[in-house]
């Protein structure tokens, strides 16, 4: 699965290039090798999830005022917590799932309670007039409780993803930097696309980039820089939670402060973090540990006479709207590049759809793969591939 860059070469083409090894990468390459197709996963660092999925707090509900997101949250948490997907049984932690937000959006929470029941038979159920709720104050709000939404491990689904993605006949190959991507010429192979990367070429029908929009940045050849920005991220592992203090993940969306259980007696605890224009690599802010404990503790009342264990820090892209109509409007957006897409960036919000997204990026990709395999070629194309075509013939 791993191969250090310059001890292996690269394989000289694939179906699709899948760049980056997060949550959604992870989740393209599954969902694509599943379908059959001969997938490369190309992940500079030495390990998966090193960038935002390490940083995330891994928070799964089916609700977000994003219709779209809600849409793929719904459809992702049922993917969370059906055992029958996962090999070694569902990964959420079904602590319940609250979301805090202004009495005035009772009506706004009722509606979706509706809708996620409707949809996946739960038990939704908004709390008003109350001071507390499954172990949480609400200080003034009002809350959606979901009670079978909680948490995952953001890398352990990462890493369950590509190992499926190799047992099906996937290569992942880490410590590998993508330079840039370009169209083959007509001595290639016209109409595909040549990702470069400092262990040689790769000649591909598709290519994913999921790196990030940030990350997109360094790639040559996509085209136009796309209007976006980096915001810090920061999450604290806190210790000392007294007995009997056991809490659902929580979200309160008049501050942005968040919470998960993470393990006995701990937690993870977070506050968006308004630094932007920063490396994913930057030190952690130990005023905003401060600043996110106090402002927590309306919550978790606690919160106080705890330590910290750990705090971590990276980033995360925002993309920001541009002529053309609202950022983020759809999964995938083309290049410069024919047949090169990148991922939509994910404000911090990518572990709670990954699932779904996953499984429609893939469903393009296939698509445009079966296409061109239809369509007359130009030039004598290669067939190499290594799984064979059986899939075409399958595809409707």
């Amino acid at each position: 699965m791993t191969s250090p860059t310059g001890t292996t070469r690269l394989p000289s083409r694939a179906d699709v290039v899948v760049v980056g090894a997060g949550i959604i990468g992870a989740a393209v390459a599954d969902a694509l090798a599943g379908r059959g197709l001969d997938v490369l996963v190309l992940e500079r660092s030495d390990e998966p999830a090193t960038g935002a999925t390490g940083s995330s707090g891994g928070m799964v509900r089916a609700y977000d005022p994003d219709p779209l997101v809600a849409d793929l949250a719904l459809r992702s948490l049922a993917t969370y917590r059906d055992d029958a997907r996962w090999p070694h049984g569902a990964p959420l932690h079904a602590v319940g799932a609250l979301t805090i937000a202004d009495p005035a959006q009772e009506h706004a929470l009722r509606a979706a309670a509706a809708r996620i029941n409707d949809a996946l038979g739960t038990s939704a159920h908004v709390v008003t007039r109350r001071a507390t709720a499954v172990g949480v104050e609400l200080s003034g709000g009002v809350a959606l409780v979901e009670p079978e939404a909680g948490f995952v491990d953001p890398v352990a689904v990462t890493r369950t993803w590509l190992r499926r993605a190799v047992e099906a006949g996937a290569e992942v190959r880490y410590g590998v930097r993508v330079t840039g991507v370009e169209e083959a010429g007509v001595e290639d192979a016209d109409g595909w696309a040549r990702v470069l990367t400092d262990a040689g070429p790769v000649l591909a029908d598709e290519v994913v980039v999921a790196v990030g929009p940030w990350g997109a940045h360094a790639l040559d050849g996509l085209g136009p820089r796309p209007r976006v920005r980096t915001r810090s991220i920061q999450v604290s592992i806190v210790e000392g939670r007294p007995p009997g203090t056991d809490h659902a993940t929580v979200v309160d969306l008049r501050t942005g402060v968040y919470a998960r259980p993470y393990g006995t007696g701990a937690s993870l605890v977070g506050m968006p973090h308004l630094v932007w224009d920063v490396d994913l690599d930057a030190e952690p802010d130990e005023q905003h540990v401060h600043a996110t404990l106090a402002a927590l503790a309306g919550h978790l009342p606690w919160l106080p006479d705890v330590s910290v264990r750990r705090t971590v820090r990276s980033a995360d892209a925002y993309a920001l709207p541009d002529a053309d109509g609202p950022a983020g409007a759809s999964l995938l957006a083309p290049t410069a590049v024919p047949h090169v897409r990148t991922v939509r960036g994910w404000d911090g919000g990518g572990v709670k759809v990954a699932p779904e997204a996953g499984r429609r990026i893939a469903e393009t990709v296939v698509a445009a793969v079966a296409e061109r395999h239809r369509a007359p070629a130009a030039a004598p194309v290669p067939t190499t591939h290594r799984k064979g075509d059986p899939w075409l013939t399958d595809m409707t």
